[in-house]
């Protein structure tokens, strides 16, 4: 069971609503490409984070079919939001980035996305709460 119930949780509704290109997984980083939803891979341009489809009758580990309604909040310095992240340990204030995977941390000179808000340890992927940096 995942440990938050929505990815946006600082109470701002700053949503932009697209189609899917690919199966996408709430807490995740995306871009729009040609009008529709395609997973993030680097922390270049304009980025989402993906909600999860609950207007679908889908939660929070529901991955959003190709071709869906998707609903992402624009990522903006000072947002919180909690992002999925792969098992590990993460620290309050450690640094996250986008990588070919989604959300990691960061671990050479690579951009500082989001910061850490709580420090936890994943036994498995999970959502973890993060501030924009």
């Amino acid at each position: 069971m995942a440990r938050f119930r929505r990815v946006n949780i600082d109470g701002k509704s700053v949503t932009e609503t697209a189609v899917s290109a690919a199966a996408l997984k709430p807490g995740t980083p995306v871009k729009m490409a040609s009008g529709k939803f395609a997973a993030a891979t680097d922390t270049t341009g304009r980025i989402y984070v993906v909600n999860p489809a609950y207007h679908e009758g889908l939660g929070i580990e529901d991955a959003i079919p190709v071709g869906h309604s998707v609903v992402a909040d624009y990522a903006e310095e000072g947002r919180e939001f909690a992002i999925l992240l792969p098992e590990g340990a993460y620290t309050k204030d450690a640094a996250i980035t986008i990588g070919e995977g989604g959300f990691k941390l960061v671990t050479s000179d690579e951009p500082v996305f989001a910061f850490c808000q709580e420090t936890v340890t994943l036994e498995a992927a999970d959502f973890v709460r993060v501030r924009v940096a």
